[in-house]
């Protein structure tokens, strides 16, 4: 519907890269498998553009730079997500993209990356990663969800009401724990009322119990925080209480797909608002990647494959920078690439932005999704935010 910009507040050798200074390997973590598969495609195509995209911007700067992808799937699960990210690192991966949920994102940090000095770019929104120590190798290109809960209270206001009372319903993890909390206070804070918020066990096998709840005080609208897999059990409970309207329903960024999966009943979506990480419409650069988007075929654009594209092209940028590909060398050029002041850049123009960086001159990258000025524990200190409606089983922005 339209995009809503809310503003935030803010070793040793084992991390050497074994291959040559003139290869580099972005190692990517995809949920192939497991409660987010949904989104598995169009994060690895993003990935993929991302790689070809600096490979072409490479040459064109007559670097001796080549970048190749690696990747694995992290299932969802963070001992999966762990034993991906090991291989990812045997693969000689210098940066990782991924994963998508925060217990993965933890699990592979403390097992796998901050020993190595490896930076780690999750798509995990928690609000918790701000409080890990990760010594400096954790960015997000996606923004953490004290900035999604504004969205949501602003969508929920815009076509609801001021003032209204809202049903929360959230899977029982970091994700929808945190969101909830926050999105619960805000929304109290500009004087509604929350009428239900009710946590339920994504491995529980019925949720008719809890779609009962969150009606039963007949509320104005419902926040669901959820993943696929779930919400098809958990829609087809709301719709069974024969007192659910899908119009009412609000969705968080994990329920954000270009079409709506074949399992999730029409009933239970069809004409829903969520919000999702957007970025700005009518620039050059959106242009661009949604035209090397709709060349390459296959999967349709889906939520952040922009911050993944973008995550990507900050590693290359910052291996650029350093002259290297060693982990901790990328590590310490991010801020050297995006610096405010400095040269800016988009992916129009990436070549001028590789020679000016393997100048070691400071850059200013601005990605699809916006500009980036990182926090001092690496997080976006503003984003921009979609508002969407689904429609005939499509996203509508």
């Amino acid at each position: 519907m339209y995009p809503v910009l809310l503003a935030g507040v803010l070793a040793t050798g084992a991390g050497v890269s074994q291959v040559s200074p003139s290869e580099l390997n972005i190692g990517v973590m995809i949920e192939a498998t497991g409660p987010l598969s949904d989104v598995g495609p169009s994060v690895e195509k993003a990935a993929k553009l991302a790689v070809e995209v600096a490979n072409r911007a490479s040459k064109e700067a007559g670097i001796n730079l080549t970048v190749h992808l690696v990747a694995a799937d992290s299932q969802g699960n963070p001992q999966a997500a762990v034993s991906a990210a090991r291989t990812l690192v045997d693969r000689n991966a210098s940066c990782i993209l991924g994963p998508a949920t925060t217990p993965e994102t933890i699990a592979v940090l403390n097992s796998v990356t901050m020993q190595r000095e490896i930076t780690l770019w999750p798509q995990a929104s928690s609000t918790r990663l701000r409080s890990v120590e990760d010594q400096g190798t954790i960015f997000r290109t996606v923004a953490a969800d004290d900035l999604q809960s504004k969205a949501l209270v602003l969508a929920i206001e815009n076509y609801i009401g001021v003032g209204k009372k809202v049903a929360i319903i959230f899977r029982n993890e970091p994700y929808g724990d945190a969101l909830s909390r926050i999105f619960a206070k805000d929304w109290q804070g500009k004087g509604g009322a929350i009428v239900a918020n009710i946590a339920f066990d994504p491995q529980q096998e019925g949720f008719d119990s809890e779609a009962s709840r969150a009606l039963e005080h007949d509320p104005d609208a419902y926040l669901v925080i959820d993943y696929p897999d779930t919400y098809a059990k958990l829609g087809a409970a709301l719709v069974r209480t024969g007192k659910f309207d899908p119009r009412k329903l609000f969705v968080a960024d994990a329920l954000s797909f270009a079409k709506v999966p074949g399992n999730i009943p029409a009933q239970a979506i069809e004409g829903a608002h969520g919000v999702a990480g957007g970025s700005p419409r009518g620039t050059g650069a959106y242009d661009l990647f949604a035209k090397l988007w709709e060349d390459a075929g296959g999967v349709e654009d889906g939520s952040y494959t922009a911050n993944i594209f973008d995550a990507g092209i900050l590693c290359f940028l910052s291996a650029v920078e350093a002259g290297s590909t060693e982990p901790r060398s990328i590590r310490d050029k991010v801020r050297s690439v995006t610096q405010d002041g400095a040269r800016r850049f988009t992916i129009e123009n990436l070549s001028e932005a590789v020679k000016h960086a393997a100048a070691g001159e400071p850059i200013d990258y601005v990605g699809v999704s916006g500009a980036f000025r990182f926090g001092p524990n690496g997080d976006p200190t503003n984003s921009l935010y979609d508002i969407f409606q689904y429609q005939g089983g499509d996203r509508l922005l």
